[in-house]
């Protein structure tokens, strides 16, 4: 097991090592996916890791902690995980050294290099560069500072650099960054050579364009446009953050409807510039969207995006019922005597195809309360579910030992069969690529016999915990969303819910989640397993089995955990396969 930081501290001073630390950075996150094969750190953090310890050897140190900070920053106060690090030094005075690559690395100026210099000082502990090593005295804190200076100064004329660049490239109409909502970054061929470019994103670019058509006729609200862009499939690329695909924001697209770049301009620094890219929408109609936001401004009445956390999971049942999907759309309309009030109204009745009144937000929000009841789970039957799960859990560590057991006995007839293609091209008996090529093959053998030792045990664990943590949820669920503030509420609804159906002040309908929905379709199925299994004694004589078909039938219709998940007219298998949690066998 690996040590913690205080015992690794007692251990570099017990072998008579100086403990040091070691920070490593790099200027992007990109960068910690160069080379990840070789080391998952990436090979500018692995190479910095690699001369940062020969150095702490060499200085008759060992390193206790390392630091990785990956991404830049102007000052040192913008750095976490470089304030974590002088965090650390102070609240253990044993450190003796911090080690760097480079000291451009620590520093981006001469005045935080200075001021953190002094307070490495005052604790005792010395600075060292693997790159830049100048010695002890005066003289080497003379070099030391003339390098901070120099690279203060090249950081300087690097961003007087990137600027003028940038504006070369809005000058010549190049897009900034990445694309655009409507857009996609492209390689194309160019006189033979790959370039990088903008092209029209072809399923959204449409759909920007229609939203700029609507709010051009000054008939939709900002909150208006969101829901029916939604409802239209209009949605934001998926990002590292959020890699599943969700609809545009009411404020991304109040300020996509301000941005020149949909007209073809590329705008820098204040100043606007033809852009090569292929506008979206005309110059007539970014016009006349310009003048609906004026108006609007001047009014006094300025687009909001009013917040409620109930916003997007609303949907009216009567349109959906006839074929539609509509929003309720959240609305806060103001009184003679200047009083908001809140309400929601369906989309489809904007539009003049649905006739469901106005709803008033505190009465739905009730309504929603209320429909939280029926999320339940009786408690005999969460009891049950439980019992099954830790009576399966018991008996897959039993499977798992022997499956394990199996395994390494492949491992071991893999190294012996390893050793004898060893011996057999050490004695020259054998040609050459042909031992290679066995000795590939059993290397991928290698590496899936040694994957499949821990994967059973860990999807099996992973499924007993979603299970387990899903199960605690529907305890009580209306007493945890009453009690819950309305942040928490929101978060809850995602959880349980993908959307509510509402006709006038009542759920008529909802899609719950995933894991929920399994969960509510195998306590209907049981129950009527349960009524099933009830009538096995009371057959009519005519009618009656042998006493062992019965017995069969019976417990055809208990509840057993493969069974949880593959409910029959259930097309999902969110937990496990049709195995149920029981892992496959060979």
């Amino acid at each position: 097991m690996p040590q913690s930081r205080d015992s690794q501290i007692a251990a570099a001073i017990a072998a008579n090592l100086d403990p040091a630390v070691l920070y490593l950075r790099v200027s992007t996150k990109r960068q910690l996916d160069t080379a990840v094969d070789i080391d998952p750190d990436g090979n500018s953090i692995a190479t910095q890791r690699k001369v940062g310890h020969r150095r702490a050897d060499g200085l008759g140190a060992a390193v206790v902690k390392e630091f990785v900070e990956p991404y830049s920053a102007k000052t040192v106060d913008d750095r976490k995980v470089f304030r974590e690090l002088l965090a650390f030094i102070q609240a253990n005075p044993e450190i003796k050294y911090l080690i760097v690559y480079m000291r451009s690395r620590a520093f981006r100026n001469r005045f935080d290099a200075a001021i953190v210099e002094v307070q490495l000082k005052k604790l005792g502990v010395r600075l060292i560069s693997v790159k830049e090593d100048f010695g002890e005295g005066p003289y080497a804190m003379a070099m030391e500072g003339m390098l901070d200076i120099m690279n203060d100064l090249q950081n300087t004329l690097q961003g007087l650099d990137i600027q003028t660049k940038m504006m070369n490239k809005a000058v010549g109409g190049g897009t900034l960054g990445r694309a655009k909502l409507g857009y996609l970054n492209v390689r194309i061929d160019y006189e033979g050579k790959q370039i990088n470019t903008i092209a029209l994103d072809p399923e959204r670019a449409p759909l920007v364009r229609k939203a700029w058509e609507l709010y051009a006729t000054n008939e939709y609200t900002i909150e208006r446009l969101e829901a029916t862009m939604a409802d239209l499939g209009l949605t934001a690329r998926p990002t590292a953050r959020w890699p599943a695909q969700r609809p545009v924001s009411g404020s991304k697209l109040h300020a996509m409807l301000s941005d020149p770049y949909y007209a073809g301009h590329v705008v820098y620094k204040g100043q606007i510039y033809p852009g090569r890219h292929e506008p979206i929408v005309s110059q007539e109609l970014f016009d006349q969207v310009q003048d609906v936001l004026n108006i609007r401004s001047a009014r006094g009445q300025r687009d909001r995006v009013l917040q409620c956390y109930l916003k997007g999971a609303l949907f009216c049942q009567r349109c959906h019922l006839s074929g539609r999907t509509a929003r309720l759309i959240y609305t806060e309309p103001v009184g003679r005597n200047g009083t908001r009030y809140a309400y929601f109204l369906c989309r489809g009745r904007q539009d003049g195809v649905c006739d469901l009144p106005h709803l008033r937000a505190e009465l739905v929000e009730e309504a929603i309360i209320d429909h939280y009841a029926t999320l339940q789970l009786p408690a005999d039957f969460a009891t049950e579910l439980r019992a099954l799960m830790q009576e399966t859990l018991n008996d897959e560590q039993t499977s798992t030992r022997e499956h394990h057991a199996s395994l390494s006995r492949r491992l071991r007839t893999i190294d012996e069969r390893e050793s004898r293609l060893i011996d057999l091209a050490a004695d020259g008996t054998m040609p050459q690529a042909k031992i290679r090529a066995k000795l590939h093959d059993l290397r991928i053998e290698r590496e899936r016999t040694e994957a499949s030792l821990g994967s059973v045990s860990d999807q099996l664990a992973v499924g007993a915990a979603v299970l387990r943590d899903a199960l605690h949820l529907l305890e009580d669920p209306q007493t945890l969303y009453r009690a819950a503030p309305d942040n928490v509420r929101r978060h809850l609804n995602q959880a349980y819910y993908e959307r509510f159906y509402l006709d006038d002040l009542e759920v008529a309908d909802d899609d719950k989640t995933p894991i929920f929905a399994e969960l509510h379709e195998v306590k209907r199925t049981h129950k009527g397993r349960q009524v099933r299994s009830a009538g096995c004694g009371q057959t009519p004589p005519r009618q009656q089995k042998s006493p062992r078909n019965a017995e069969a039938s019976c417990d055809a219709d208990s509840l057993t955990l493969p069974s949880v998940f593959s409910v029959t007219g259930s097309s999902k298998g969110v937990m496990v396969g049709l195995t149920g949690f029981e892992p496959a066998t060979t």
